[in-house]
């Protein structure tokens, strides 16, 4: 899934494994908007096959300019690449992370401005797919069967007027 310029591009980020201790203990308690971040972003880089580089710098101006501490912004950023750099050797993870990634944004919607903003004008086909996939997925999670869309419309009927 790596091709030569991308795998160059997350050889350039070199942690010890001090550093990356210090990072996930650093952002471990940031709060569900952010662990929702490290879940939906490095799926949206990982996800592309032809410029991960440039979604890559989506992601760090789309934090930078939402997070304000900046030293918060790159820690985010820092552990976003850490999650990139373990999908290269653990595709289970990615797999794993991608269903909960579309969950988070099938529950909350309003976190489709985060693939907005990381998938410009130049990502149209995959902002499609996700699109699809998210559709499909909240068409499955809320599927009314026939005895409950019965009842619905009973009560539509006699409770509307």
């Amino acid at each position: 899934m790596f091709n030569s310029a991308t795998s160059a591009l997350f050889d350039f980020y070199k942690y010890s494994f001090i550093d990356r201790i210090l990072i996930r203990i650093q952002t471990r308690a940031l709060g569900v908007k952010f662990e929702r971040l490290f879940v939906i972003i490095p799926v949206l880089i990982y996800m592309n096959n032809t410029d991960k580089q440039k979604l890559v710098s989506n992601a760090k101006k789309f934090l930078f300019d939402t997070i304000t501490p900046k030293n918060l912004a790159t820690l985010v950023y820092d552990r976003i690449i850490l999650q990139l750099l373990a999908y290269k050797n653990d595709e289970d993870l990615y797999k794993q992370d991608r269903k909960k990634a579309f969950d988070i944004l099938r529950q909350n919607i309003q976190l489709y401005l985060v693939v907005d903003a990381i998938l410009d004008d130049d990502f149209i086909e995959q902002k499609e797919e996700i699109t699809r996939i998210i559709k499909e997925e909240y068409d499955k999670a809320y599927f009314l069967n026939d005895h409950c869309l019965n009842l619905l419309r009973f009560q539509e009927q006699h409770f509307v007027n």
